[in-house]
């Protein structure tokens, strides 16, 4: 290591840990700003919480606990600096904390995506797309999973994974194959579970400006892809690093980007009630809540329809994961040509993602 070298200069080092803190601070403070508005959407003006939103606060648990890791990590043990820098107990507390943000960054990941497929899961109007949301959903979960049970497991005892005297007997595998395994997995599920409802969404006739939203709203998830894809290349950088406690502080800024633009992006498609009257009154009808007396509504067909109105709002966890509509069609293709169908899949459109 360069001490010349204008990056270990005194303060240089301190500045740089001060910025991972402050974006870490800042992207989970708009990741937890976003949620809140979503219960407050869901329960306070819709008037029902659902599996997806049940599965966005503990997102959340384990959002501020990986923030929590991150700070406690900056402030007790130094990360972000060089080795050179660092004691060997710092060290040995960096490797404590990092298996800890494995675990916890991991799966935070894996419940936005728990989150989002249950969401989903309540658009289904096609046994197919059914399917491949609980084939996704069980993969996902499997691989969390085998994630902590590695990360964990990686030496055995756990202690020698931070012995650097040689005086703790075990043995220890190389992770950073399956390290990058896990990153590519999470980048991959990401895209597919981003392109899943394509069809779907692609297939209704809305009014343009509710086709843009979704259009911003599929562009904030690539834009979370490409940070899980710039993380990568600094894990990658990582590995093969002489000085890897300095390069390991680029990959903890892009892994609260990732997590916390996803967890943005796996929310904003619920806010919509919270801002137009007309989207409320729809998602209201669709879920069951209506207001505060009986009225009559009419269907797409004219065809007038009952809706017995609350006269209370309720807070309820629905066991089913999708709203009282008409029921899915029983095909296993993916032909929107039967009008019952894209007026099923437009309630529920309507009701949840525009």
């Amino acid at each position: 290591m360069a001490q010349n070298d204008p990056k270990y200069q005194i303060g240089a080092e301190q500045a740089r840990q001060n910025m991972m803190v402050g974006i870490s601070i800042a992207m989970t403070s708009i990741g937890a700003i976003v949620v809140g508005f979503r219960l407050f959407t869901r329960s306070l003006i819709v008037g029902r919480l659902f599996a997806d939103d049940w599965a966005m606060v503990t997102t959340m648990v384990f959002s501020f606990a990986y923030l929590l890791e991150v700070l406690i990590g900056a402030k007790s043990f130094k990360a972000g600096f060089s080795g050179a820098q660092l004691s060997v107990s710092d060290m040995q507390g960096i490797l404590k904390i990092t298996t800890a943000i494995v675990v916890t960054y991991k799966m935070t990941l894996t419940m936005i995506k728990v989150s989002i497929l249950c969401f989903y899961l309540r658009l289904a109007v096609r046994r197919t797309f059914e399917q491949l949301c609980q084939y996704t959903l069980v993969l996902v979960v499997v691989f969390q999973v085998v994630v902590t049970a590695v990360t964990i497991g990686q030496c055995v005892p756990m202690n020698k994974l931070w012995d650097f005297t040689g005086a703790v007997n075990g043995k220890c595998i190389n992770t950073n194959i399956f390290y990058h395994f896990a990153s590519v997995f999470h980048i991959v599920t990401d895209i597919w579970i981003l392109i899943l409802p394509y069809q779907i969404v692609t297939r209704i006739a809305r009014p343009w400006h509710e086709k843009l939203s979704l259009i911003a709203i599929f562009g904030l998830g690539i834009f979370s892809i490409a940070a899980a894809i710039t993380r990568l290349s600094f894990l990658h950088i990582f590995t093969e690093s002489k000085d890897p406690f300095y390069d390991s502080l680029p990959i903890n800024i892009w892994s609260m980007v990732e997590v916390n633009t996803s967890i943005i992006c796996a929310s904003l498609p619920t806010l919509k009630p919270l801002i137009s009257r007309s989207q409320r009154s729809r998602t209201r009808e669709v879920n069951g809540y209506t207001g505060k007396s009986d009225a009559a509504t009419h269907g797409s067909n004219g065809t007038e329809m009952s809706i017995t109105k609350e006269t209370r709002m309720d807070v309820s966890f629905t066991e089913s994961l999708r709203p009282p509509v008409p029921p899915k069609s029983s095909h296993s293709d993916w032909d929107f040509d039967s009008s019952m169908d894209v007026f099923r899949a437009a309630k529920r459109i309507e009701a949840q993602f525009v």
